[in-house]
């Protein structure tokens, strides 16, 4: 008798962790279904934003990002009649700060290149998740301002953990909070998506707001074009040659 009740609870048990799994995957699917579909999301291979970007108070700057998926990035960000632009190919990575009086491009790290990777992914990390050698836990329902939201855990193949939220009715995504560690500092963000607009017959949230984890306000971009697919220059995301020349000496006479 007692070894037909461990057998029961063991089917039990495994009953609910098989529904479970299935849960998972059922929310993952509804999600890709309300962003566009599998075969739109498959066939997104290149993404032109161009937006505002709060910089200070009452200070907006204009913004272009152009994404090649999973292989190249680069953002431009304009103020004051200079231009600060960060890059991505490949392994290799650059960046211009004119800001602070460097107008030249100088090469990224290779941490700094291996933490901006995710943002490459244009289809979101739930989107073949398992290819992508992640898994996806159900944490459970949440309300999020008034919204009922499933919160999904994210832990991906370099170990960095994300939750996503995503609304219980449309299935699209409200925020997502990451965690990786950067330079031996664990650091966690939220980006909050709203404005949901198609393109091409894919979701895009046309406002994001960026946070500390637990701050009640942030950056604000707003979106003003975006197109999917486009061609670009195959120059677009190389480092360019540095302008500065070295100051020769003098000759002696």
């Amino acid at each position: 008798m007692k070894k037909k009740i461990q057998l029961l609870v063991i089917a039990l048990m495994a009953g609910v962790f098989m529904s479970f799994g299935q849960s998972v995957d059922e929310i993952i699917n509804k999600h890709v279904a309300a962003m566009g579909g599998n075969e739109k999301l498959a066939d997104l291979k290149t993404i032109r934003m161009s937006a505002n970007v709060e910089v200070g108070p009452n200070m907006k700057a204009p913004m272009t990002m152009s994404f090649i998926n999973n292989k190249s990035f680069r953002m431009d960000i304009s103020m004051q009649g200079m231009t600060m632009t960060t890059a991505i190919e490949g392994d290799s990575g650059w960046m211009v700060m004119p800001f602070g009086g460097k107008k030249d491009p100088e090469r990224m790290d290779k941490e700094a290149i291996e933490s901006s990777r995710d943002m490459m992914d244009v289809n979101g990390s739930l989107f073949n998740y398992k290819a992508k050698g992640s898994t996806v836990e159900l944490i459970g329902k949440e309300d999020m301002e008034g919204t009922d939201t499933y919160k999904l855990k994210v832990t991906k193949k370099n170990g960095d953990i994300e939750y996503e939220y995503l609304d219980a009715t449309s299935y699209l995504r409200l925020k997502t909070t990451t965690k990786h560690k950067f330079k031996d500092k664990e650091t966690s963000g939220d980006a909050l998506f709203s404005n949901y607009k198609k393109v091409e017959g894919i979701m895009f949230a046309y406002t994001i707001e960026n946070r500390e984890t637990g701050g009640s306000q942030g950056q604000i971009i707003t979106f003003d074009n975006i197109e999917v697919n486009p061609k670009f220059d195959k120059d677009l995301f190389k480092m360019p040659v540095a302008t500065a020349t070295e100051s020769k000496p003098a000759d002696k006479k």
